[in-house]
């Protein structure tokens, strides 16, 4: 594989954007304006080339009405009493049951934990146990989970092996969904913790999270077992495009590691970074969890917001764009020529770690994760086709003055699906 470093400079980048601006077409107030380059109405992921997305100028009554819109639509996204109810019950219920007889952690992690749980969403817990390190060792101690849950008659608990991580998913006795408890999931709780930190710096964040993650289900591309694309790597989308703003919502990563952490593991780092990894765990010593003790190590970034604004993004200038503007850059954003891939390569890595994007020879999106350095969402070239014209439809029906109902218009289809089927 050929990497080609392209660093760019934000502010470059952001005149260079500037000065592609034209204004849009006059919108309508219902729907679409009188000529939409696509349509709607098909749930096609693949629009033609007239329909790609131009980054324009709104005019600010625009932006406003998107803001009014996205705080409406966030009360309905936001999780429920009921939802919360539930997951106190897991605390302080289920969560000393497990712990008192298995001996290990419970944490909860992933959306429930950093700031993007939505209604209809589950609770997702891990049991951090030591000498616990196989397969059949974490599917032992799921089963010991499974008879305590129907011992005191709690509801009900399935194993699913079959999972690249197993769980073990939690059922009440109406048969309402609970949680999904998995063991030693170590690497994920980072992760978590990790999102929840950046999440927190600004409320705008979360916000915009949830409207991404809508909009993304709603039109079929966020599922990672169909191929498309995972919920962390929408979010690590939103984290780059913030870092990118002039000026900048988020820092970078590599800004937020603690003190001390450099000069004590320099040899780590020199070794990682002759071989160009670039992420958190460059300057770690050990794994995530001590074994033998069932401990995990202290986190290598700042996750305490107020230390972060105090510290690192001590900025003396705060980024004070409107939600509505902010969503209409992300699509604008995304919908890029640039990201589309192809074929023939041109395909991006992107890395929230230090802010930077580079060319690859894959013709797809490389997003990668910066506390590991790994591809977190490997795609084919024509899936990736297929999900970036989603982003070029969202941004071209924005400029069109469409409303984010509109938006999220359900697409019969996941473009996973119909990618592979054969051409004719």
């Amino acid at each position: 594989m050929v990497l080609v470093r392209t660093c760019l400079q934000p502010r470059l980048h952001a005149l260079r954007y500037l000065s592609t601006l034209a204004p849009p077409p006059p919108a309508t107030p219902a729907g679409c304006g009188p000529a939409p380059v696509c349509d709607v109405g098909d749930s096609s992921h693949s629009p033609s080339a007239s329909s790609r997305a131009v980054p324009s100028r709104e005019p600010f009554g625009r932006f406003d009405d998107l803001t009014r819109q996205l705080e409406a639509g966030d009360a309905k996204l936001v999780p429920t009493p009921e939802m919360h109810a539930r997951k106190h019950w897991l605390a302080t219920t289920l969560k000393p049951l497990l712990e008192k007889h298995t001996g290990g952690v419970l944490h909860f992690f992933g959306s429930c934990e950093n700031g993007f749980w939505m209604n209809g969403s589950d609770v997702d817990a891990c049991l951090v146990m030591r000498r616990c390190t196989q397969r059949q060792s974490w599917f032992t101690r799921l089963r010991l989970v499974q008879s305590l849950v129907e011992r005191d008659q709690l509801g009900t608990a399935q194993l699913v092996r079959g999972a690249r991580v197993p769980v073990a998913k939690i059922h009440d006795a109406d048969e309402v969904e609970l949680c999904d408890i998995s063991v030693n999931n170590v690497a994920a709780l980072e992760n978590s913790r990790f999102v929840g930190a950046l999440a927190r710096l600004d409320p705008r964040i979360c916000v915009l999270g949830r409207f991404i993650k809508h909009w993304a289900s709603r039109r079929r591309i966020n599922n990672r077992s169909e191929g498309t694309l995972s919920t962390y790597t929408l979010i690590l989308q939103l984290f780059f495009f913030l870092q990118k703003q002039e000026p900048p919502l988020l820092p970078v990563v590599s800004d937020l590691l603690v003190d001390g952490l450099v000069a004590e593991n320099s040899g780590l780092g020199a070794a990682a970074e002759a071989h160009e990894t670039r992420c958190v765990n460059t300057w770690a010593a050990g794994p995530e969890m001590d074994v033998s003790s069932g401990e995990l190590r202290p986190l290598l970034f700042l996750s305490d917001a107020p230390a972060i604004r105090q510290g690192p993004f001590n900025s003396v200038v705060k980024n004070e764009e409107s939600l509505g503007k902010l969503l209409h850059g992300f699509f604008q954003f995304w919908g890029q020529d640039e990201f589309r891939g192809g074929d023939e390569g041109n395909g991006q890595t992107v890395l929230t770690y230090d802010g930077t994007r580079e060319l690859n020879d894959l013709a797809v999106l490389v997003m990668r994760c910066p506390l590991t350095g790994k591809n977190v969402n490997p795609f084919t070239a024509s899936v990736w086709r297929a999900i970036h014209a989603e982003f070029e439809r969202a941004a071209q029906l924005l400029v069109q003055g469409c409303s984010l109902e509109e938006l999220c218009k359900a697409a019969e289809e996941s473009p996973a699906g119909r990618s592979a089927r054969p051409q004719r």
